[in-house]
C-alpha cells in the first residue's frame, strides 16, 4: 500500500498518464483497433485500478477482439470471455451507478453460454438493478431479458411500460421497433421506425437499427432502403467510440446486397 504522503506526490502524475493512456484506448477503441485499445486500457488500469470506466472499457474492448476472431480462435480464448465478465464485474462493484457498465454486464449474461459465465437468472437481477437507477433504461433491460425467455407477451409489456414513461425518448421507440421486427409484425414496427425518423432522423443510431430490422422484411423496397442507411452509416464519423462498430455494418450490408 501507498502511504498518503507518497500518493500525494505522484498523485497527479498518474492522473495525467491515465488519461493519456484511456483516450488512447478510446482512439484505438473507435479505429477498432481492439487489441491495441486493450493495450492502452490495460496500461490506463494499472494507473488507476479503481477506475469504474476503465475496467468497463478495457472489458469492451476484449470483448469486440472476441467478436472480431474467427470461430476457432474464439475457441481457444475461453479465457479471454471471462476477463470481459471479470471486467464489467469490477465497474460495477467500483460504481453500481455506472449504467454504462450494468448494460454491458446484462448483455454478457444474455449473450455469453454458461462455460464462460453467462447467465439469464443473473441478467434479470442486473436488470432490475438498473431499473433502479433509470426506470425507463430498466423496463428496456427487462424487456431483453423477457424476451430471451421467450416470455413475449410479458417483453412487449415492459417496452410499452418504457414508451409510456418516456414517449419521445428515442430509445424505447427503437427498442420497441426492432422487437415487433423480429416478432414478425413488420406494420407496427414499420410505424415506430417512421416515428423514430420523424423525431431524430439523423442520429446512425436509428439509421442501423432499422437496417438491422428491415434485413429480414419480405419487402424488397425495405431491403433496399436498409442497404441505403447501412452505406449512409459507414459514410459517416461515428458519433462515439462505443457506436455501432463498422465491420458489424458492413457485414449487415454484405447480407442487405444479396438479398437483392
Amino acid at each position: 500500500m501507498v502511504r498518503p504522503i507518497v500518493a500525494l506526490a505522484i498523485c497527479g502524475t498518474l492522473v495525467a498518464a491515465g488519461a493519456s493512456n484511456f483516450e488512447e484506448g478510446l482512439r484505438h477503441y473507435a479505429a477498432e483497433d481492439y487489441r491495441k485499445a486493450q493495450e492502452a486500457f490495460e496500461a490506463a488500469l494499472e494507473e488507476a485500478p479503481d477506475s469504474s470506466e476503465h475496467n468497463l472499457w478495457l472489458g469492451l474492448a476484449i470483448g469486440r477482439r472476441l467478436q472480431t476472431m474467427s470461430a476457432i480462435r474464439r475457441l481457444g480464448a475461453l479465457p479471454l470471455a471471462r476477463k470481459v465478465k471479470r471486467q464489467f464485474e469490477r465497474a460495477v462493484d467500483l460504481d453500481g451507478a455506472n449504467l454504462e457498465a450494468l448494460d454491458a454486464l446484462l448483455g454478457f449474461h444474455l449473450e455469453a453460454p454458461p462455460m464462460v459465465g453467462g447467465s439469464k437468472a443473473r441478467a434479470r437481477e442486473i436488470a432490475e438493478l438498473i431499473r433502479r437507477e433509470d426506470p425507463v433504461l430498466g423496463a428496456v433491460a427487462s424487456a431483453a431479458c423477457l424476451e430471451a425467455a421467450g416470455e413475449f407477451g410479458d417483453a412487449s409489456g415492459e417496452l410499452v411500460r418504457a414508451r409510456e414513461l418516456a414517449p419521445d425518448d428515442i430509445g424505447p421507440i427503437l427498442a420497441q421497433a426492432a422487437f415487433s421486427a423480429r416478432r414478425g409484425d413488420h406494420a407496427a414496427s414499420g410505424e415506430l421506425f417512421e416515428l423514430a425518423f420523424r423525431l431524430d432522423g439523423d442520429n446512425p443510431s436509428v439509421w442501423v437499427t432499422a437496417a438491422r430490422a428491415w434485413s429480414v422484411a419480405e419487402s424488397r423496397q425495405l431491403v433496399e432502403r436498409a442497404a441505403g442507411l447501412a452505406k449512409r452509416y459507414l459514410q459517416t464519423p461515428k458519433p462515439a467510440a462505443n457506436a455501432e462498430p463498422y465491420f458489424e455494418v458492413r457485414a449487415l450490408l454484405r447480407k442487405l446486397q444479396r438479398a437483392l
